[in-house]
């Protein structure tokens, strides 16, 4: 009553369905954890039913669909429908409805098993009748997976030592379930070692001779058990979050290893250890420019891969002098420089510490790129065109000069290790 035909019909167009994906609180996903995304349905009328709308009632539960969009694909995750859950391969055991089937304005996704390359946007939409809708969610998994060795020599860490190797550089030994998880989203390495178990594990996608492990010529995260703590290995490292900000620094002549921490120093911040950078480089910091860090290594992280930035692949890339991944460059080679600075830190131009000469930052919780696959070694040598110093030694055989790969300001070459 009081509503003439076209106010009527425009109420009845109304949407009686709304479709919402609460913000807050923020959701906490993690590598190798679950998250739930919430996903709420709202009825604003009555849906109709038999005694309201004869043949247009809407019976039963409404559909709902979830789906995955990254990188310009997009891949179904589940259809549901009452007690009725399809779930899509690649997310068998994974994903499911837990409180739908009990309450059907509830249809949150609980995602287990979290894998790097779960990074990108949810989508949830539900139909019931000729009502339907729909939201949205970017979600960033963080956390990262990484081989370390320290510069001298492989295989060099008891298990004692691995532990404690992870926690010099910002980081903390890998548990079982995020090495899995991380080789589930793409992680390929070929060394041995050590997880927070006691266990040796390396991961595998493309078996070939010397990395067959123990699983012959299929792929896999090969594993040698519980191992003697005494024995030697490498490790593998887990860095999560980043307190503070990351950001490069560089001069003309760039900075020995001593020039590069005072540097930092004055700018009210320390040189980043590699476990910051993994954090940073997983949170989208892309800068193909080799710099120092704490522990004396030469790193660069790179999310959007080009031949002439180290090659096809995504990760953090490091300057290593021999073919067989080892021996960090000498504390007096030249190199810019990655500084972090400390959550409540001033900032560079505020206060008594002098600008940061480079623009670039990675900043805590910011994700600029989703990163779908993680860290693959870079084998380069360092070593001058003009002359070679006693702490370059000769290329190895299998290393040509140039490449193809920039030739740095300071006249050095990058000599790519074949």
């Amino acid at each position: 009553p009081g509503l003439d035909a076209s106010s009527w019909l425009w109420s009845y167009d109304l949407k009686a369905l709304q479709v919402s994906i609460p913000r807050h609180p923020a959701l906490d996903a993690v590598l190798a954890g679950d998250v739930t995304i919430p996903c709420l349905i709202t009825y604003l009328r009555p849906v109709p039913t038999a005694g309201t709308a004869g043949r247009r009632a809407v019976l039963g539960a409404p559909r709902v669909k979830w789906t995955f969009l990254a990188e310009g694909r997009e891949l179904e995750i589940l259809v549901a429908r009452g007690d009725r859950v399809k779930v899509s391969e690649d997310y068998r055991l994974r994903a499911s409805l837990p409180i739908f089937h009990r309450q059907y304005t509830n249809a949150s996704l609980l995602l287990t098993e979290l894998r790097p390359n779960d990074s990108g946007i949810y989508r949830c939409d539900v139909q019931h009748g000729i009502e339907d809708g729909h939201d949205i969610l970017d979600l960033k998994v963080k956390g990262v997976v990484f081989h370390y060795r320290e510069g001298s020599t492989r295989y060099a860490y008891t298990f004692a030592e691995a532990r404690q190797a992870c926690a010099r550089i910002g980081a903390r030994i890998a548990t079982p379930e995020q090495l899995y998880a991380a080789y589930r989203g793409g992680y390929e390495q070929c060394d041995a070692g050590w997880i927070a178990d006691q266990t040796v594990r390396y991961p595998i996608h493309a078996p070939r001779e010397a990395c067959y492990g123990d699983m012959n010529g299929f792929p896999g995260v090969r594993n040698y058990g519980v191992v003697d703590p005494q024995d030697m290995y490498d490790v593998y490292c887990y860095a999560q979050d980043l307190a503070g900000e990351i950001f490069l620094e560089t001069a003309p002549d760039k900075f020995t290893l001593e020039e590069a921490a005072a540097r930092c120093r004055a700018l009210g911040a320390e040189l980043a250890s590699t476990g910051q950078l993994y954090a940073a480089w997983s949170g989208g910091l892309d800068s193909c420019s080799p710099g120092w860090l704490a522990d004396g290594s030469v790193r660069y992280p790179i999310v959007t891969p080009r031949e002439r930035c180290g090659g096809s692949l995504p990760g953090v890339k490091t300057i290593f002098l021999f073919r067989n991944q080892t021996g960090f460059p000498d504390a007096r080679s030249r190199y810019d420089a990655y500084c972090f600075r400390g959550k409540g830190a001033r900032a560079a131009g505020k206060g008594p510490f002098p600008p940061s000469s480079f623009g670039f930052r990675a900043l805590s919780g910011q994700s600029r790129h989703l990163v779908a696959t993680l860290s693959s070694q870079a084998r380069l040598q360092i070593c001058s065109d003009k002359a070679r110093a006693p702490s370059c030694p000769l290329l190895p055989s299998g290393c040509r000069e140039g490449a193809g790969l920039p030739r740095p300001r300071s006249g050095r070459v990058r000599v790519p290790c074949r």
